[in-house]
């Protein structure tokens, strides 16, 4: 069931009206066995995956609380083999297989698998992992409860593409629940919208566009073609997966839970490292604490931060996909990081740190780093190699044509009017307040929000970017 699809919303409303009609300890259990159906939607036998994740690491929760030091270590790797065993063989198996087979000259036929990817597979991975390393470094108590373990990793809202939930800030919301005061319920309703908004007025069409192009690129060739159909991909990618995640902060929500914020308008991020907290943020915060901070206490040293730095981009490639497109965007958006690390350090105390900090000087360093996105797209986009190569080649002159301007004027327009939200919600936050608003104000503002959504249709129903992910 897609976010977007009348199917959802029907579902989502028959488990709200039950899920309300009974006590707390009987909901939770119903909301847990909706996530499982939401979840078998899509294909009722990776339901033993999930299944299988939850109750392994569930009992060594357990375990690793009531265990010595070097026990510990034993069931913690058990987790992390289970864990990254299940991610590694369906997400990287043909990677690696087919990548060895080229290597060694060998017919890709003879190693490659007929194997489907789990829909959510890294989302919920990346959650059931933060709970048994919490345990083992003792920043919170094993859960005892399974009903409430198992709500915890398949929460519908959540289940599929995120934002990534950690245990400790979940837990402890299923514990003390508490029916959604109307402002909570306003919120999430300004949430679902914005998020509907984003996804079919906004992505959807700007990825027709996009689509146009990074289907085949070299029908389109010239500067200007490789330009629109990045910036296209560039905002349709945004406006996708951040609307994805507003729909499943406003369910949680609806249903009296509270998600953590994923997006913070990355496309006014000034540099890099900018962008990283506001890009994805949980997945930014999740490697942070769980790869990056671990490996930086094995080793110091300037030389290292970067090494790591770069090793964390790298597997952040992998983890959006198994392809070598994806590890070379990884690794694009490490030298990035190192780039602008290095630079600080140089100008720090110079002429150019205080032209940098003038507030003159935030519209060009906007812009620099929206460039650099969507040059990115050139990796993340692009179906091989050879594609990437094609579309920087024709991004940076080296085809010496023009090409022509894909955008309509429309998805123009629409790209001004998200600029313009985007400002002003950076600096006023007012879709924030508007669940605060009285009804005169609320009311003309979901008008206009119907309106767009009816005035801005998409054929069909498209499916979310991250889904394959």
């Amino acid at each position: 069931m897609l976010f977007n699809s009348f199917q959802y919303w029907i579902f989502f409303l028959i488990v709200a009206v039950l899920f309300y009609s009974v006590p707390f300890r009987v909901g939770k259990l119903l909301l847990l066995c909706a996530s499982y159906v939401f979840y078998m939607w899509w294909d009722p036998r990776f339901i033993v995956l999930i299944l299988t994740s939850t109750v392994v690491d569930y009992f060594l929760g357990i375990l690793l609380e009531m265990a010595n030091a070097r026990r510990k270590r034993l069931l913690l790797i058990v987790s992390l083999v289970v864990n990254l065993g299940f991610l590694g063989f369906f997400k990287y198996y043909n990677f690696f297989a087919g990548s060895l087979a080229a290597l060694l000259h060998l017919p890709e036929s003879s190693v490659i698998l007929q194997i489907i990817l789990p829909v959510g597979i890294s989302f919920y991975t990346f959650a059931s992992l933060s709970y048994t390393i919490d345990v083992y470094w003792g920043k919170m108590k094993a859960v005892r409860n399974f009903i409430d373990y198992a709500f915890f990793i398949a929460f519908f809202p959540h289940l599929i593409a995120g934002p990534i939930i950690r245990a400790r800030q979940f837990i402890s919301q299923i514990q003390l629940w508490r029916r959604p005061a109307a402002i909570v319920v306003q919120s999430g309703i300004v949430l679902i919208l914005s998020g509907l908004l984003k996804k079919t007025v906004f992505a959807d069409r700007l990825a027709v566009v996009a689509d146009n192009y990074f289907n085949d690129p070299t029908a389109h060739p010239g500067w200007l073609s490789a330009w629109t159909g990045g910036l296209a991909f560039a905002y349709q990618v945004f406006f996708d997966f951040s609307g994805y995640t507003d729909i499943a902060r406003g369910c949680a929500k609806l249903l009296g839970f509270e998600f953590p914020l994923n997006f913070a308008r990355p496309g006014l991020a000034r540099n890099p490292a900018d962008f990283w907290q506001r890009w994805h943020i949980t997945l930014s915060l999740w490697l942070r604490d769980y790869l990056f901070m671990p490996l930086s206490r094995l080793r110091k040293g300037r030389f290292t931060l970067y090494q790591n730095l770069m090793v964390v981009m790298v597997l952040v490639g992998l983890w959006h996909g198994a392809n070598w497109t994806f590890v070379l965007w990884g690794a694009y958006q490490g030298v990035l990081l190192i780039g602008y690390r290095l630079f600080h350090r140089a100008t720090t105390g110079t002429a150019v740190a205080q032209v940098m900090g003038k507030r003159y000087f935030v519209p060009f360093s906007v812009g620099l780093m929206s460039l650099s996105f969507v040059v990115s797209t050139a990796f993340f986009r692009a179906r091989t190699l050879q594609d990437s190569g094609s579309i920087l080649s024709a991004m940076f002159g080296f085809q010496h044509m023009a090409g022509e301007f894909l955008l309509t004027t429309d998805t123009i327009a629409l790209l001004f009017v998200a600029l313009f939200l985007a400002v002003a919600q950076e600096r006023s936050q007012f879709i924030d307040r508007l669940a605060l608003a009285p009804a005169r104000i609320q009311i003309p503002a979901y008008a206009c929000a119907f309106l767009a959504l009816e005035l801005f249709p998409v054929t069909g129903t498209t499916p979310f970017i991250y889904f394959q992910f």
